[in-house]
């Protein structure tokens, strides 16, 4: 089982010792001994244990969605005029907004949706936000790691940040240079 052969490898990498771990993941220091010089064939459940405190003290220190996160969360219904979405982003200085229908994002309106309704030659006020709107932007729960964060950005412009079922937040490429 690849997951066992890695404990003993992350354990240093952490520069734990193997009672420092076994106090962690809440198991005996004879129990990583025996697992990292493979005498025993573990419990799953165990070897769940040991990896969430590898993977705890890991993450330790990192910064999570909420702690990086605009709080303010400007965003348009699908139904209103693009011009209002137009003074939104230009009043509030943001160049993406979600689509929000009950709550739930149904959508994206960004700067350069609105420059290419401009190279169409139509007028960018007129047309509803939902015939203009793009794909949603991505969602994730409020205590994923900023790594998560990093790599969504480079797809999208944007993540929008959940807590107990709920938009709590907005994390873009701006914000994720201000944390680090």
């Amino acid at each position: 089982m690849l997951e066992i052969e890695r404990i003993g490898k992350l354990r240093k990498q952490l520069g734990l010792t193997q009672k420092q771990l076994a106090d962690l993941a809440g198991v005996s220091q004879s129990l990583i001994a025996k697992i990292e010089s493979r005498k025993i064939d573990p419990a799953y459940s165990k070897v769940m244990q040991i990896l969430s405190a590898l993977e705890s003290e890991q993450n330790k220190g990192k910064k999570t969605a909420e702690q990086i996160m605009s709080a303010y969360l400007a965003s348009v219904s699908p139904d209103e005029h693009v011009a209002h979405a137009i003074k939104l982003m230009k009043d509030k200085d943001i160049s993406q907004l979600p689509v929000l229908e009950g709550g739930k994002c149904v959508g994206s309106l960004s700067e350069s949706d609105i420059v290419e309704l401009v190279a169409a030659h139509s007028d960018p006020r007129k047309p509803l936000v939902k015939e203009v709107m793009k794909e949603s932007f991505p969602v994730i729960p409020a205590n994923s790691l900023v790594d998560v964060v990093a790599s969504l950005l480079k797809h999208y412009s944007a993540v929008l940040v959940e807590k107990d079922g709920h938009l709590k937040g907005i994390i873009t490429k701006a914000d994720l240079f201000k944390a680090i």
